[in-house]
């Protein structure tokens, strides 16, 4: 990243980054920012630019947690063998008549 945080955040924190080409670009990757500029000037009307604009946006938050990659690594390999639908969550926790 080229912006440097200028105080230390708590865990799961992350700095504001500005929604603007310039405030996006900084906290992107140049491999990244060059993908987002590229993106940027191929939009062609103002929801395409705002579409790229969002989703940039985001990126550049998702950016800023060092841990990203081994999350979405853990993720991919998790053992999801228990988990349980919100129905059946439902029809465990609440009373018959409020299960919808």
């Amino acid at each position: 990243m080229s912006a440097q945080p200028v105080e230390p955040l708590l865990p799961g924190q992350v700095h504001r980054v500005p929604r603007t080409i310039k405030g996006i670009g900084d906290w992107l990757t140049e491999e990244k920012r060059a993908a987002f500029l590229e993106a940027v000037l191929a939009a062609k009307e103002e929801d395409d630019y705002e579409r790229v604009m969002d989703s940039w946006w985001a990126e550049a938050h998702l950016a800023q947690d060092p841990y990203r990659e081994e999350r979405r690594r853990w993720a991919l390999t998790a053992d999801r063998s228990e988990l349980v639908s919100l129905d059946e969550l439902k029809r465990r926790w609440l009373p018959e008549e409020n299960a919808t």
